[in-house]
């Protein structure tokens, strides 16, 4: 799950990032990470609404998901990577708020399971996609230190954001959704029977 590597990132290093390289202080620190934050709140929000609204008026989940994804990577990629070359602080902020409205457009892999999986295997698929999640939220913080400490800059670190951001819709090109009709032989936990 590559755009929780952009999130738990983001998550654990932005006060940091906006404090040694913008030179906020801790007032202007908690503004900017509300700020922040919240566009990702919002963000999230809309995103469910548009694919509610997309998929009710026809869209199929595989056009509807697909799109949204590489859409939300297109700009969170572009927002992060410009983020690298600003110099000013409120620039920063304005590019991280979109990066984060879009990133967070991503909560909607919650909704796959229950189109890819049936009921009996939603649940186990929803456990797999979350510790994959998790493992994200272990390994970026320390994987960023590095970067950090080794070239005692952010911008590497930015950079390594924006190169999850375009991987974040790759993995999911892979794979259409498919949903799982009631009474097949997915559904029923059995395999299919042999084609001659």
């Amino acid at each position: 799950m590559f755009f929780n590597n952009v999130f738990y990132g983001l998550l654990t290093w932005l006060p940091n990032y906006l404090f040694i390289v913008h030179g906020f202080n801790i007032a202007t620190l908690g503004g900017a990470s509300f700020i922040i934050f919240f566009s990702g709140f919002v963000g999230e929000l809309v995103g469910g609404w548009i694919s509610d609204e997309w998929r009710a008026r026809g869209g199929r989940p595989n056009q509807v998901y697909r799109t949204m994804f590489a859409f939300a990577a297109l700009f969170t990629t572009a927002s992060i990577f410009a983020v690298g070359y600003m110099k000013s602080p409120i620039p920063v902020v304005a590019l991280l708020s979109v990066a984060l409205f879009f990133l967070r457009w991503c909560g909607m892999y919650g909704a796959i399971p229950a189109i890819l999986a049936t009921r009996d295997r939603a649940g186990f698929l929803c456990g797999c996609m979350n510790l994959g999640g998790n493992i994200a939220g272990i390994t970026v913080p320390i994987i960023v230190g590095f970067i950090v400490q080794i070239t005692g800059s952010y911008f590497l670190a930015m950079m390594f954001f924006a190169g999850a951001g375009i991987a974040a819709p790759d993995l999911f090109e892979r794979d259409r959704l498919q949903p799982q009709a009631a009474g097949s032989p997915q559904d029923s936990g059995h395999p299919p029977a042999p084609t001659s």
